[in-house]
C-alpha cells in the first residue's frame, strides 16, 4: 500500500468537527458471493459518515481471504487514510475492487485497523441472524447523505471556493458547522465567512412561529 505523502491532507487539521461513527451490529452478519460465504461474523460494525451512506465492516479475521485477491488500486481519504483493495472471485463470478481495508489508518480512526469494508451492492447477498437483508442498518439521527452542507443547501454548496479551502469539500460539513471557509461568488467575489453564519443568513424567520397541528 502506497505510504502517505507530505501532500497528502490531513482532515482532521483542516475539520476537526468531522463526524464518523463506527457502531456495533448486534446480529450475526453473513456476506455471500456467489455461491460462497466470503464472511461471516458476530463482529461487524457499521460506519455512519458525513456525507456518506451506511458501510458495513467486518473483521479480517472473519473473512475468507482464499476467495480474495489484493490489487494495486490505492484511494486516499483524508480522515481515514490509504486504502488498498481486494477483488472477490468464486469460480467466474468476479467483483472488481469490491472490498478494502485501511491498514494504516489515521489515529483519529485507528480503531479500523484490522477490518474489512465492503461496497453492499456487489456482494451477492447479506444476512443479519440467517435472515436476509436489503441494505445495510440506518440508525435514525445518526450520520447519512441527508444531513450535510452540500445536500441541505446547494446554493451555498455552489459558492464554495474551487481553490482556497484546500483539501475539503461542502460534503464534509453539517450546516451548523462552525469552520470558517472561503466562498466565491458568480460574479468572482471572494471573502471568508463561518458555515454557519451563512446558513442563518440563507434561511427565514416564519412569523407563525406557534402554529403547530392541534389548533
Amino acid at each position: 500500500m502506497t505510504e502517505t505523502k507530505p501532500t497528502d491532507p490531513n482532515g482532521w487539521i483542516l475539520n476537526p468537527g468531522y463526524e464518523v461513527g463506527f457502531d456495533p451490529i448486534p446480529a450475526r452478519v453473513r456476506v455471500e458471493f456467489g455461491d460462497a460465504t466470503i464472511a461471516e461474523s458476530r463482529d461487524a460494525m457499521v460506519m455512519y459518515e458525513l456525507g456518506h451512506a451506511p458501510m458495513y465492516y467486518l473483521p479480517q479475521r472473519d473473512v475468507d481471504m482464499a476467495y480474495l485477491q489484493g490489487t494495486d488500486r490505492d484511494t486516499y481519504c483524508p480522515y481515514k487514510g490509504h486504502a488498498s483493495y481486494w477483488t472477490v472471485r468464486v469460480g467466474d463470478t468476479v467483483a472488481e475492487n469490491a472490498i478494502w481495508t485501511y491498514a494504516t489508518p489515521h489515529a483519529e480512526l485507528s480503531h479500523l485497523e484490522g477490518f474489512f469494508g465492503f461496497y453492499w451492492g456487489r456482494m451477492s447477498a447479506w444476512y443479519e441472524d440467517g435472515a436476509e437483508v436489503s441494505g445495510p442498518r440506518e440508525i435514525p439521527g445518526r450520520i447519512d447523505t441527508t444531513t450535510q452542507l452540500k445536500k441541505m443547501f446547494p446554493e451555498l454548496a455552489a459558492e464554495w471556493h474551487p481553490t482556497k479551502n484546500a483539501g475539503i469539500k461542502p460534503y464534509e460539513f453539517p450546516p451548523y458547522s462552525a469552520t470558517i471557509v472561503w466562498w466565491q461568488d458568480v460574479d468572482g467575489r471572494e471573502w471568508q465567512a463561518r458555515i454557519r453564519d451563512r446558513v442563518i443568513a440563507a434561511t427565514t424567520l416564519r412569523t407563525d412561529g406557534d402554529a403547530h397541528p392541534y389548533g
